[in-house]
């Protein structure tokens, strides 16, 4: 997922792939990442925590959205099943939230199984809008009734959505040193590790950070990390930007040319970054031969080929 509107040379800290890699290992680390902020988000204090699909091979990340399944046991011994994930928002993911949702508890019983073993499921998913409107960091669902009555005491759907666009103004309303840790990680996947928090003394930032600095190590990760960034970043642009760009009055031709050109340069240079990284090749002289289309299809491509030469040889067909 993205927020910005500008694409970086890093990977930023709220990317899917990144977001599975620091919390989705087994490493006491990602342990407490994952744990504190369940905690944080749900009040549940959680004694165990076993991550579900911890599967890392860029081969099978590349094909869809990297999202966290997590089981969950309690101090009391209560279990719970977890999905995080991060996403870059549309308007089709609302349907594909409550999908999941209902997926992941039809998964938990097979026929003939008693309706009570059904444990609660939670969806905590860190978001780059406010849906509804709703202008709150944290914004929980359930199912309710028109006049606001929950349907049952003991739900079994819980849908939690970390709207990150509000923390700029927690930000600015109490200033770094007053956020909670739990504040500053939203601060940290909305904004990347700037100045204004690389001081802080929270653990669960510190260490959100030194993940990050050992997911640079992690060349294949990085590189397909990069490689959906940009993606990202490219359709964000087009729906945010594209019509409205085409419909300014009096936009001059010259204008549009020199807007695609830059366009065009700072997608070649990133590319060349991420063959550079992948295969070891400078590619830039023949990247330049390629139009924009070219190199939009080539970033595609850069996430399902292994070799330079397949590569070249998908660009050829």
């Amino acid at each position: 997922m993205l927020t910005n509107t500008t694409c970086s040379n890093e990977v930023n800290y709220c990317n899917d792939f990144f977001f599975k890699y620091a919390l989705g290992s087994e490493d006491e680390d990602s342990t407490y990442i994952r744990n504190t902020i369940i905690e944080r988000v749900t009040g549940i204090h959680p004694k165990e925590s076993i991550v579900l699909n911890p599967n890392l091979d860029p081969t099978l990340l590349a094909q869809k959205q990297s999202i966290l399944d997590i089981h969950v046991k309690d101090e009391q011994g209560h279990e719970y099943d977890f999905e995080m994930q991060t996403t870059f928002l549309q308007a089709s993911e609302w349907k594909r939230f409550e999908y999941y949702g209902a997926n992941m508890l039809s998964k938990q019983l097979v026929e003939g199984e008693n309706y009570r073993q059904l444990q609660p499921i939670y969806q905590i998913i860190f978001v780059n809008a406010c849906p509804q409107n709703e202008k709150r960091l944290i914004n929980r669902y359930i199912m309710r009734d028109p006049y606001g009555e929950a349907e049952s005491k003991e739900p079994l759907l819980h849908r939690i959505y970390i709207q990150l666009p509000m923390i700029d103004e927690i930000a600015k309303e109490k200033g770094m040193e007053a956020m909670n840790d739990f504040e500053q990680v939203c601060y940290l996947f909305k904004n990347n590790a700037n100045h204004a928090i690389l001081k802080t003394k929270e653990r669960l930032v510190r260490k959100l950070m030194e993940k990050h600095e050992k997911f640079k190590d992690d060349e294949g990760l990085w590189s397909l990390a990069m490689s959906r960034q940009m993606a990202e970043w490219r359709e964000k642009n087009n729906l945010l930007d594209s019509y409205d760009e085409g419909k300014k009055k009096g936009l001059e031709e010259g204008t549009k040319l020199g807007l695609e050109e830059g366009n065009r340069l700072g997608t070649l240079n990133l590319l060349a970054t991420l063959i550079k990284q992948k295969f070891a090749i400078d590619a830039k002289e023949w990247l330049s031969t390629l139009s924009l289309s070219q190199l939009y299809e080539l970033s595609n491509q850069l996430l399902t080929c292994n070799t330079w030469e397949e590569l070249q040889q998908a660009m050829k067909q």
